[in-house]
């Protein structure tokens, strides 16, 4: 297991010498403290107690200043040409390394608007003002946002085997629990199945704690990002599920939907068949514009245009987002224009990423809403859809699934 966690972060650090050179950037300085920088998991794989700076240099060469107490976990990891120790103070030693570099250009762990690449925290910045002038950290300082969306964001061979593992175990979990489910259950109640099949499995929530449950929401008692509460399903009821599952370190993000069948019933109402089938074009449309060149935007538009035209409100979310180590993973968003221009919606589709796409059908005062949300590589040629496709509504009976 830790073989193939260092491969990843060494195909990752790879990544980042190729970027820093395009950008033409000698050093990627990155200043952590108790796991404070998101990036870490990522291209190292330490979560430093102390204080730590990492050096990533574009010729390969890259170095770990860390404590005594943690010189051990970045010296396993095989990814530092040199780990240097400080004992008490990192100040002097981080002056004499910092000498000894050089550098032309400093990338540092900064943004306005991506929580992943914005790792350096106010504390550490001013620390590194203080240690080596305001003057001359100005002169030196870019911001490192652009290769770190680009990390997150292009998923190497192995990145992407282990978010398909993710979303096989997902898919295989929903119906496992659509085989238990049944009308009457509490939305805790349902909730418990997954946390019983997650634990059956060996993985954990991919959002929260380990064994949360996903979100799961009866239409009728309310359509939000809350808990599972005691609402016990009747005859009639929609039921959304969103779930994200975690398997060594990366995760899916697939949400389904179900119908109560009333007493009689064979099929659900041509109302909410009619929101179902709308929700699922929106998606099979979303994801045939998710081509390399395409801007976020663009796919959102299409997805979105599908909503409205049927009559139905416009989305209140993003018609997608990127998956990887995190649910949310930063960079592209196939979300909407807005006035301030939103980055990230502005960002251009790239072969390697992985979304999760999810044009919703959401209405108030109990009306159909239809959550359905796929899994998708973006390649050179077609996109390949990676989670097992939800085609039609999930119909449950008082006892059994149809």
């Amino acid at each position: 297991m830790k073989q193939r966690n260092g491969s990843i972060q060494q195909s990752k650090l790879k990544q980042a010498e190729k970027l820093l050179q395009r950008y033409e950037m000698d050093t990627w300085l990155i200043l952590t403290r108790e796991g404070s920088d998101p990036s870490m998991p990522l291209l190292i794989g330490v979560r430093s107690v102390h204080q730590a700076a990492i050096f990533i240099r574009q010729d390969g060469q890259h170095l770990a200043l860390t404590s005594v107490s943690d010189k051990g976990n970045y010296e396993g990891t095989g990814l530092f040409s040199k780990v240097v120790v400080y004992e008490d103070s990192m100040e002097e030693v981080f002056q004499e390394l910092f000498q000894e570099l050089s550098p032309a250009k400093l990338a540092l762990n900064f943004s306005a608007s991506d929580h992943l690449c914005d790792g350096l925290t106010q504390g550490l910045f001013l620390w590194l003002e203080d240690v080596i002038g305001a003057e001359s950290l100005s002169s030196l300082e870019i911001s490192s946002e652009k290769m770190l969306k680009e990390l997150r964001s292009l998923k190497t061979e192995q990145e992407i085997e282990r978010i398909q593992q993710a979303v096989d175990l997902t898919t295989d979990i929903y119906d496992a629990v659509f085989s238990q489910m049944a009308c009457g259950m509490t939305e805790i109640e349902i909730g418990q199945l997954f946390v019983e099949e997650m634990k059956k499995r060996d993985v954990c929530n991919g959002l929260g704690n380990p064994y949360d449950p996903p979100l799961v929401c009866a239409v009728r008692n309310g359509l939000a990002h809350r808990k599972p509460s005691h609402y016990q399903t009747r005859p009639g009821d929609i039921v959304i599920i969103d779930f994200s599952l975690k398997y060594q370190d990366y995760v899916s993000d697939i949400a389904r939907t179900c119908y109560m069948l009333k007493p009689g019933e064979e099929a659900p109402p041509e109302d909410i068949q009619r929101a179902f089938d709308t929700a699922i074009e929106a998606i099979t449309q979303s994801i045939y514009e998710l081509v390399p060149g395409k801007k976020g935007f663009e796919v959102d538009q299409v997805g979105r245009k599908v909503i409205e035209a049927a009559g139905y409100p416009t989305i209140r979310h993003s018609v997608g987002h990127q998956v990887g180590r995190a649910t949310h993973d930063g960079g592209t968003i196939l979300g909407p224009q807005r006035i301030p221009p939103r980055p990230e919606v502005e960002g251009v589709i790239q072969p390697g990423e992985v979304y999760a796409v999810e044009p919703t059908v959401i209405q108030d005062d109990g009306l159909p809403c239809i959550l359905v949300e796929e899994n998708v590589l973006v390649t050179n040629d077609a996109p390949i859809i990676l989670s097992k496709r939800q085609t039609e509504l999930v119909t449950i009976k008082k006892n059994q699934v149809i």
